[in-house]
């Protein structure tokens, strides 16, 4: 299992779009739209990972929590990260250690140029800083088919749960810095332009992309 993705939202995808063109000296590429979801991305390859910018998709008339919540956003903020692995696998290892889990549930993204993507995602009832995971079947991965924003240098989580969350990433194989604290998570990409550093805000904190469901 490894890190897939870091979810980055914003009130408005082309103001979103802008404003990493401008810090990551790239332009992101325009992903698509998340079907009956209400929402909409745009992509920067991170390497092995990537960061997904997410708005509220004016052309979808769905309310949620998620997409009510970003639409109100002030500034950006990071929402959740994503590990990717086998979701019937990961599954069974949530629930030994007392987790229960939504999904697989598939989603799909209707990408710029009339393709679908298709892919299945899992959703556990953890506390702050637990992933959500996803396996992409046999769609591409985005981090192959996007622009290079730069690499991902370091990844940490604070959480009041640190020794609870700390030992469930460790056991799904995941290698992520996990202290004691306020919650909050906290991404640093070396870009061209040099380091840009992503964090959660209050805002973002309150976010719950499993209520697009």
């Amino acid at each position: 299992m490894k890190i897939d993705h870091f979810m980055y939202a914003v009130a408005d995808l082309d103001e979103g779009m802008a404003w990493a063109a401008d810090v990551f000296g790239v332009a992101p590429a325009f992903g698509g739209s998340h079907e009956g979801l209400g929402t909409r991305n745009a992509l920067l390859s991170l390497g092995d990972t990537y960061l997904e910018i997410i708005a509220p998709d004016p052309a979808q008339a769905v309310e949620s929590q998620m997409v009510t919540g970003m639409a109100a956003m002030s500034a950006g903020g990071l929402v959740t990260w994503a590990a990717q692995g086998d979701l019937v696998v990961t599954k069974g290892l949530l629930e030994e250690a007392g987790i229960p889990s939504a999904g697989p549930v598939e989603t799909r993204r209707r990408t710029a140029d009339g393709g679908l993507l298709v892919w299945d995602l899992l959703f556990p009832q953890g506390g702050y800083g637990m992933p959500f995971f996803i396996d992409w079947r046999d769609s591409p991965h985005p981090a192959t088919t996007t622009p290079v924003g730069g690499e991902l240098a370091s990844f940490a989580i604070s959480t009041p749960d640190a020794e609870e969350l700390g030992a469930v990433l460790a056991g799904l194989g995941l290698d992520v810095a996990v202290s004691e604290g306020a919650p909050e998570m906290r991404v640093v990409i070396e870009g061209a332009k040099g380091p840009v550093v992503l964090a959660s805000t209050e805002e973002s904190r309150g976010l719950s992309p499993s209520s697009r469901r």
